[in-house]
């Protein structure tokens, strides 16, 4: 269906979880895509690097506080403690940190029930701020386009989303960020290297030096829908990366075909059913406490 576009945007993403057969079909793929004048591809199915290829070019250039290794790689300079994710897709819940050598090669020797697909080790970084909780930034960028998004915050080091309740410092901190974008050129420049034009950069400062955790090229967008009970509105956020997308070139471009046209409707329509029911359970569960089981 694609190789029938004449005019649009295609952004190339989740290239992680694609097979080395998949990986060639999709560099096939774009190569023709590439000849068709009215596209605009952001991204590269083999060309833009994965999570560990940007870890290692970012911890041998010095611009990162830590490093990560395949099994294969492991040796006697990785900094303690350490953790064990998975190479491929998302990390989801705290893994266990492992402090010395021997409880690494004990934990890669004992199934913890993970299945793993490309597993690495990675070296732990950040600390907590004065106020006691860890801090983990992200940015979008959308072409040319860079945005800060949010500060997730927790007083856990693995700081997947704010678990806790913002403190009104916190709230003042986050629109701060994304009123003064503060880090945008470095961002831009962590994005060059990766050679990804779109994806959201997951980062902390550490002693005043920003550290890549990873580059999502499929980032959520908005994970919960606004209710009446929430501290912060995500909405000029939203706005942000719809006006990013808008203002590719060959975003708004009208000859597309039908075909995708309805599928893309139908998505939409399926998407916003099921933002309307997360809201609707975010407010019951609210109104009548978190206990409760909504299905």
């Amino acid at each position: 269906m694609l190789r029938g576009v004449r005019a649009g945007v295609v952004i190339w993403s989740d290239m992680d979880r694609l097979t080395a057969e998949e990986m060639k079909r999709a560099s096939d793929l774009s190569a023709a895509l590439a000849r068709q004048a009215g596209l605009k591809q952001l991204n590269h199915p083999t060309a833009s690097l994965q999570r560990f290829d940007l870890l290692r070019v970012l911890g041998d250039d010095g611009g990162n506080l830590f490093r990560a290794f395949r099994l294969d790689q492991l040796d006697d300079t990785m900094r303690y403690p350490v953790f064990i994710r998975d190479e491929v897709g998302a990390l989801y819940e705290e893994p266990p940190l492992l402090h010395d050598r021997t409880a690494l090669d004990a934990a890669l020797a004992r199934p913890d029930g993970r299945r793993l697909v490309r597993p690495i080790v990675v070296e732990m970084t950040g600390a907590p701020w004065p106020d006691g909780y860890y801090r983990k930034f992200a940015a979008y960028r959308v072409g040319d386009t860079i945005y800060a998004q949010h500060i997730a915050m927790s007083k856990s080091w693995f700081v997947k989303n704010s678990n806790e309740e913002f403190l009104p410092a916190h709230i003042d901190e986050i629109r701060a960020y994304i009123a003064a974008n503060p880090h945008a050129e470095w961002v831009m420049q962590v994005f060059e290297k990766a050679r990804m034009q779109y994806g959201r950069i997951d980062y902390t400062l550490t002693n005043g030096q920003p550290t890549v955790f990873e580059i999502n090229s499929n980032p959520t967008v908005l994970s919960d829908p606004p209710t009446p009970f929430a501290t912060y509105d995500p909405q000029p956020f939203a706005d942000l990366h719809a006006n990013a997308l808008l203002a590719l070139p060959q975003a708004t471009a009208p000859d597309s075909l039908p075909e995708i046209d309805a599928a893309h409707r139908a998505t939409l329509a399926k998407l916003r059913r099921r933002y309307e029911f997360k809201r609707l359970k975010l407010v019951l569960q609210k109104v009548f406490g978190r206990g409760g089981k909504i299905v």
